[in-house]
């Protein structure tokens, strides 16, 4: 039963890869080949000369980074603070984050792109990356695993005359490192593969992040397969590569703050 689950999740790279090895002609072909007759990467240099893909990669590396490095900083300060902190409202804060961790983030793309138009932000990258600089999910990952760790080595920093910033940043943000790498990779990943909410708040060709950059193989035409096969294999090689990399990390900083 695994290996075909595996078998039905790697098809379609598998078909993604072999129609952007074809010519128009085949991977427009009815029946289809399931492997390219005469292969080719003639689609590949193709594709990346019908459109300015390397500012599409550019402004894409540049939002995922700066929110994924905001969800790391940010949310670990909240989560230290809900974890750790004393003070009035604490379990209605973390009930409201855990309540916006259950809404689609789909409900919220409404008033958060009228709020963008209001501040003048549309077609920016303010507007790319602000709305998602925290999550709930880097939030309460990040509390769950604060909660795990003793409390005797805060208590010895503060013998020591440390605040309790310092306490954070020099032990407590240290030891979290398996969590920050997990929030790190998936905040990036999340924001690598956006397609909706940058669909909403740009319209300039400068502006645009590699996902909606595909959607230039989409003419009234037609739709060019191979050419938009081919773009889409190697914007997703990195996301691959990447996780294939780092999974372990995933693994561990999400099952952290499982066991006490």
């Amino acid at each position: 039963m695994i290996g075909l689950a595996v078998l039905v999740m790697i098809f379609p790279l598998y078909w993604m890869l072999s129609t952007a090895l074809k010519d128009l002609q085949e991977a427009l072909a009815v029946p289809p080949t399931l492997w390219p007759t005469s292969p080719s990467l003639e689609a590949f240099p193709d594709a990346l000369s019908e459109a300015p893909f390397g500012r599409y990669v550019a402004n894409t590396v540049l939002v995922a980074s700066v929110t994924a490095v905001a969800n790391v900083f940010i949310g670990a300060m909240t989560g230290y603070g809900l974890a750790r902190g004393a003070f009035r409202g604490k379990r209605l804060v973390l009930a409201m984050i855990l309540i916006a961790a259950m809404v689609p983030s789909e409900a919220t793309f409404i008033p958060n792109y009228v709020l963008i138009r209001e501040l003048g932000w549309y077609d920016t990258y303010a507007a790319l990356i602000v709305p998602w600089l925290v999550t709930a999910f880097s939030i309460f990952l990040f509390r769950q695993s604060f909660l795990t760790f003793p409390e005797s080595l805060a208590e010895a920093g503060r013998l020591d005359g440390a605040s309790e910033w310092r306490i954070f940043w020099s032990i407590v943000f240290p030891i979290a490192r398996s969590t920050s790498l997990t929030v790190l990779i998936l905040s990036f990943l999340w924001s690598w593969n956006a397609f909706l909410w940058p669909l909403l708040v740009t319209s300039s060709t400068e502006m645009r992040t590699l996902q909606l950059g595909l959607s230039v193989f989409q003419t009234e035409g037609g739709v060019y397969v191979n050419l938009l096969m081919a773009a889409t294999t190697l914007a997703v090689i990195p996301v691959i590569v990447m996780f294939a990399i780092t999974q372990k990390y995933v693994i561990n900083g999400i099952g952290q703050g499982a066991i006490k």
